[in-house]
């Protein structure tokens, strides 16, 4: 897949405060302020939201639909695009399949007449990847073998086993296999490796429910945040979220690790509402087995 943003000498994240009836609106602003898209009305666009469980958005675990919706409707009316995929894979908890019948996609594809494409049951070839840590060989869906543009859609959520995910870890999910836990005791090295395959060209970050907890990222704490974030490089979109979320970017492996290997840049200039209009100190630490002893004393 080729780039195709405008501006992409200064590297730029940008971030809006929105409400419900603002998301389309703010969707055009937010690209237009990292310097906007260039595209063709031939391209073909993949939309990848994070759907990893069957919880609507306000529990801040899933991609809202209307986000994507937003996506979808400023790539017609701006560039004339037609040819829209949103995908998913199957997950340890969800079948992408159910996951878009129940979480609004599957009207949202008949609505603006989108394809909705489960990686785990589509076509594929198998890419090699020598260079990787982990995946050599990674199985690699037609959908983005003939893409032009790929566009991810992930939450801000902690999550127990790296602290926390966004924009590169959203390419995790990327992967056709079904039971992804067996890459987990070496859950960084195949971020990484997956972004190498799957390297989004823009990144529109769904900050309006974010999670906390250390049940994240499928049972913990919703988060009212009323944020978008945009940018055209996923390493320095999670720099910037982990910031925002009261971490620091140089203590989480997988950000350190991409941009070493060349996924992206943590310099980067931020626009648009201060970090500090947004900033809290969102809550990770694990219970004490001795807490759980003490409840289970009571019954």
């Amino acid at each position: 897949m080729t780039l195709l943003t405008g501006n992409s000498i200064q590297n730029k994240v940008s971030v809006l405060k929105t409400c419900e009836k603002d998301i389309q609106q703010d969707i055009r602003n937010g690209i237009n302020l990292i310097g906007g898209l260039k595209l063709r009305r031939d391209c073909s666009v993949i939309i990848k939201p994070n759907l990893c469980c069957i919880k609507p958005p306000e529990t801040g675990a899933t991609t809202d639909v209307r986000v994507v919706e937003g996506i979808v409707n400023y790539l017609k009316n701006e560039f004339g695009i037609s040819d829209i995929s949103i995908v998913e894979s199957n997950g340890t908890q969800v079948l992408a399949d159910m996951a878009f019948k129940l979480l609004g996609y599957e009207k949202l594809s008949k609505k603006l007449s989108v394809k909705l494409v489960n990686l785990s049951t589509a076509p594929f070839l198998v890419k090699k990847f020598p260079e990787n840590a982990l995946l050599k060989e990674i199985k690699f869906p037609y959908v983005f073998e003939n893409a032009d543009f790929f566009i991810s859609v992930p939450k801000i959520k902690t999550h127990m086993d790296c602290v926390f995910t966004c924009a590169v870890k959203n390419q995790f999910g990327c992967n056709p296999v079904s039971f992804k836990e067996k890459y987990h005791k070496r859950l960084d090295d195949a971020i990484v490796d997956l972004n190498i395959a799957f390297r989004p060209d823009l990144v529109v970050v769904d900050g309006i429910v974010a999670m906390e907890g250390w049940r994240g990222p499928t049972a913990g704490l919703p988060v009212k945040m009323n944020t978008l974030i945009f940018g055209t490089d996923p390493v320095a979109v999670d720099h910037f979220v982990a910031r925002v979320m009261g971490f620091d970017p140089r203590n989480i492996s997988y950000i350190v690790e991409a941009e070493k290997r060349g996924l992206g840049n943590a310099k980067y200039t931020a626009i648009g509402v201060d970090i500090k209009e947004i900033k809290r100190k969102f809550k990770i630490i694990r219970p004490k087995l001795s807490n759980f002893y003490c409840i289970f004393q009571r019954y």
